[in-house]
């Protein structure tokens, strides 16, 4: 008997909008009643892990800000997440977003520890997941021309290597000079963790079919 295929609308990256949106309608509808009790239980801090909240690693990548804040977030999912999907395959590409937040997360929490005033509130968003899927997808497709919008405002077209830098010094940037309520240094944590979650796995980019430009 042939093996059963799963429909090609049950991907990784479609279920985790579709938890993401979930949650935060789940949220929305509760914050009123219940914001303080998501922050301390669920959202992402030092005081929270070190009384032993260990599951907030993961538990924040699935909270959100605002409708913006997500719907920021689920836009580059829907936009990077099917390509790293293909090419990790399901679990891998999971992995690599899951991991690549709570590394994003620890790397915070160490900016909390030593910068409480700049570093010390909770933090939510998949920002930092998403910057892993990021790093890896510009480390595995390096030259591929990618079509952005700097701020989500002015197009521009460059290879995928150079916006990784450039990302990467906004990050450095946003966290030394830290502006609005950006957690840039989970971000420039995801990057990394993404990074390196991409060696551990053996993906080697130069060995990978490029994708069309």
């Amino acid at each position: 008997m042939a093996a059963s295929r799963r429909p090609s609308w049950l991907t990784v990256t479609n279920v985790l909008i579709a938890v993401n949106l979930v949650i935060f309608v789940w949220q929305s509808r509760h914050s009123i009643y219940w914001q303080n009790q998501f922050d301390h239980q669920y959202a992402l801090s030092l005081t929270g892990i070190q009384s032993g909240k260990w599951w907030q690693f993961l538990t924040y990548q699935f909270l959100h800000g605002g409708w913006i804040h997500i719907g920021c977030n689920l836009l580059l999912l829907r936009s990077i997440g099917p390509v790293l999907e293909d090419t990790l395959g399901p679990r891998r590409y999971l992995l690599l977003f899951l991991g690549s937040g709570a590394f994003g997360g620890a790397v915070h929490l160490l900016g909390a520890r030593l910068a409480p005033e700049y570093f010390g509130a909770p933090v939510v968003g998949a920002s930092a997941g998403l910057c892993g899927l990021l790093s890896a997808l510009c480390a595995i497709y390096s030259e591929m021309r990618m079509d952005v919008r700097l701020f989500f405002i002015i197009p521009l077209t460059m290879r995928a290597k150079f916006l990784l830098l450039f990302i990467a010094l906004f990050s450095v940037a946003g966290t030394i000079f830290p502006f609005g309520k950006v957690a840039h240094l989970a971000h420039l944590g995801g990057l990394v963790g993404g990074l390196l979650i991409l060696n551990l796995m053996s993906v080697k980019p130069l060995e990978l079919d490029p994708m069309p430009e």
